[in-house]
């Protein structure tokens, strides 16, 4: 009985040990369940968040805020480092924003599949590296898929100014060259960066005979003018040294640096050489393409190359001068102006700084502010470029008077000096034709055209003039066919030669003339204007009314809007030429 009851009782404990395993187990199933369902739920919602921070970041790209862009995208980049197209919007985002250790950050953290293949992420590494000193590592950080040609050059200058850096400088300057494109425009920006290497390894003989056969190109650029010239002073060829800077400025427009070296030495000053070290080297091969870039497009696009060349050179105050200007373009002129306000008074690009302040304010339709600026700049600094861009300033403040008064100002100091400028000139040209001092304005707009024969500009300006004037029709005509062959996408050189055509009787020519200068310049009232009378001319009266009405949207002047109005009514009053025909 009793072993009966001992056994009952093991039966007992065995079944309920069974059911408390089985209790276990499926609590355990239970939890496994929930925690699956809680990472399920955890993922969706992070993919969400995910989604919804890429979306914030999108859209604040549309807007023009690359700030908030950067943020959100790096919040989206930290979760999916394998993403090569999210990696490259939150590197270049960042870059934008002026953030490069955010940039930094994104690009380091990148899984190495997507780095391989991100040009942007890797520039900004090797940059980085680069401006730390770390030169064995930027060939490590460029490793990866073949970059796209304008990427490839600076990928390879990177490589060559790291070299540099380790101290073979004739590796470097091989290495360089092997950034030789095929490209007739980049491979000149090569040549200049190959002959600052030059003088930076003081192997001046060499530079000397580079700089010279980019000068005889007329490819030189500032950076390198810069430095050509103070090589050929050292060698005692001051002349020839400001002949090179006379000539940069003619052909490629007023810039502060060559500006004052050439008033040094016109003062007979004794120039040191600069040599470029390693980073600077470098920043250079960033900020001179990014800068070509930015001459050819109205994108923000260089404002990244811009970051990654400060990042090697605080100090590059060229690039901070060209990246507040496509800041400003880009309608982000706070930053524009905090840009601007950053570049010391000790920096050669200061007066210029405030100029472009100026311009900034005057956009802000704050224009008193912006006369004053300049004017208390200049009171300080009688800088001949701040006063050309003060003329400017009146000139499209519709102070045509004062404006050309500050012209004639400096083209006198001018001829004290020995000077010419063919840009005055025009400019004062304009002026006075808007003044009605035409026989004046014949005369500077001749003379800028002596100075320089082959300006597209000037050509149109006087040859439309004087076939507006109904004088000198075949020779006005001459020189619009020269300006075009010059500027063939011109609209308004092409609106120019359909107008002379027009004025001569030739309708037909006109049309067709200035129906291709609508199509490159649809926004530009004067242009549909013209096009309007050439239809009248030909008959095509409801073509010819469509044209005057595009104009008058395109106008704010009051009495130009009467005066197109008019035509609407009674069509344009026919010229002699048009008058004579049978």
């Amino acid at each position: 009985m009793t072993m009966l009851r001992l056994g009952s009782v093991a039966s007992i404990s065995l079944l309920c040990l069974a059911g408390c395993a089985t209790v276990a187990d499926s609590r355990e199933e239970t939890l496994a369940a929930r925690l699956a369902a809680a990472r399920a739920e955890a993922a969706t919602a992070a993919a969400a968040d995910n989604y919804s921070q890429f979306l914030i970041a999108r859209y604040a790209s549309l807007i023009n805020d690359p700030v908030e862009a950067a943020e959100k995208y790096a919040l989206v980049a930290r979760d999916q480092p394998g993403d090569l197209s999210i990696i490259d919007r939150a590197v270049f985002s960042a870059l934008l924003a002026d953030e490069f250790g955010l940039a930094r950050s994104i690009s380091a953290k990148a899984g190495a599949g997507t780095l391989s293949s991100s040009d942007l992420a890797r520039m900004t590494l090797a940059a980085d590296a680069l401006a730390r000193k770390d030169y064995g590592s930027v060939p490590v950080q460029l490793v990866g898929d073949e970059p796209a040609v304008f990427n490839a050059l600076i990928f390879t200058a990177l490589r060559a100014w790291a070299l540099f850096g380790e101290g073979k400088p004739g590796e470097a300057q091989m290495a360089l060259l092997d950034a030789s494109s095929g490209d007739p425009y980049l491979d000149s920006l090569v040549l200049n960066l190959l002959a600052l290497m030059e003088v930076a390894s003081g192997d001046d003989e060499s530079a000397l005979d580079t700089f010279s056969r980019i000068d005889a190109n007329g490819t030189l650029i500032a950076v390198a003018a810069d430095s050509y010239a103070r090589l050929l002073s050292a060698n005692g060829k001051s002349e020839k040294a400001l002949g090179v800077l006379e000539n940069f400025l003619t052909h490629a427009g007023p810039n502060p640096v060559v500006s004052k070296l050439a008033e040094r030495i016109r003062a007979g000053e004794t120039l040191s050489v600069q040599r470029l070290d390693a980073r600077q080297g470098a920043a250079l091969s960033v900020y001179v393409p990014a800068a070509a870039l930015a001459a050819q497009s109205q994108t923000d696009l260089p404002g990244v190359y811009y970051a990654v060349a400060l990042r090697l050179d605080p100090d590059l105050h060229a690039a901070r001068s060209l990246w507040a200007d496509a800041l400003d373009t880009a309608g982000r002129s706070g930053e524009s102006i905090q840009m601007l306000e950053s570049i010391p008074v000790s920096s050669p690009y200061y007066t210029s700084a405030r100029g472009q302040l100026a311009w900034a304010l005057r956009r802000d339709e704050q224009n008193e502010k912006a006369l004053d600026l300049v004017y208390r700049t200049l009171a300080n600094n009688p800088d001949r470029d701040l006063k050309i861009q003060m003329g400017d300033l009146l000139r499209s403040l519709d102070r045509d008077g004062e404006a050309a008064q500050v012209f004639t100002e400096i083209i006198e100091q001018d001829t004290r000096e020995n000077r010419s400028d063919w840009r005055l000139y025009y400019a004062r040209g304009a002026l006075r034709e808007t003044l009605g001092l035409w026989p004046l304005a014949e005369a500077d707009l001749e003379k800028a055209l002596a100075l320089n024969p082959n300006s597209a500009e000037v050509l149109n300006y006087l040859g439309y003039s004087w076939v507006d004037r109904g004088t000198n029709l075949e020779a006005g005509l001459d020189m619009i066919r020269r300006a075009l062959t010059l500027r063939p996408d011109s609209g308004a050189i092409t609106d120019s030669l359909g107008w002379a055509h027009y004025k001569l009787g030739d309708i037909e020519t006109a049309i067709g003339y200035l129906e291709r200068a609508v199509e490159l310049s649809p926004g530009v009232a004067e242009i549909n204007d013209h096009l309007g009378d050439a239809y009248w001319a030909a008959g095509r009266t409801t073509e010819a009314r469509y044209q005057w009405q595009r104009a008058i949207t395109l106008v704010e002047n009051q009495d130009e809007i009467e005066d197109l109005r008019r035509k609407l009514l009674t069509g344009p009053k026919p010229y002699p030429a048009q008058a004579q025909r049978p």
